[in-house]
């Protein structure tokens, strides 16, 4: 078992690259009535994402008004909003809420994804009742947006830190 309550801040000083994998359970629409309920994951592989610390100042703002300022936008119209769900652990990447620990990354280039019905690799098109894609927020008018993701620690099923590869991820 790889403890990532104990690896990533081993690995961590301020913010750092990591790459990770991770399955997630795809709640369809149409409720009980869809047959494929609970048997659905979103597998997604070699996601290259930033964690970062929030020690000093918080990684995700910071990077937003760079991005603000490289577009000769004025920063200031950006505000950051608190968390709608959970709480950051201090001088961490994790999110804890009701019990369960989450990973907050920033996206730098998403994986490979795949979706799975029961195990088996099937394309997207043959899965009823996958949602859309969701809409990303504005970012005080920002053209290159920061993707943050927070992942459920459960999710992650493969890490790559400092070019070691760890599996079977445990908070």
């Amino acid at each position: 078992m790889t403890n990532i309550s104990q690896l990533i801040p081993q690995h961590i000083n301020g913010g750092t690259f990591i790459s990770i994998d991770t399955s997630t359970a795809v709640k369809l629409m149409g409720g009980k009535q869809n047959p494929l309920q609970g048997l659905v994951r979103k597998v997604t592989e070699g996601t290259n994402v930033m964690i970062f610390q929030n020690k000093i100042a918080n990684g995700y703002e910071n990077m937003v008004e760079r991005r603000l300022k490289a577009e000769g936008k004025d920063p200031a119209s950006f505000v950051l909003s608190p968390r709608v769900w959970g709480h950051r652990l201090p001088d961490t990447p994790f999110v804890e809420h009701n019990g369960n620990h989450y990973l907050e990354v920033i996206t730098l280039h998403g994986g490979k994804v795949h979706y799975e019905v029961a195990g088996v690799p099937t394309k997207r098109n043959m899965i009823r009742g996958l949602p859309d894609e969701p809409i990303a927020p504005r970012q005080g008018n920002l053209d290159d947006k920061v993707k943050i993701r927070v992942y459920s620690v459960e999710s992650i099923t493969r890490m790559v830190v400092d070019k070691h590869e760890y599996t079977n991820i445990q908070y």
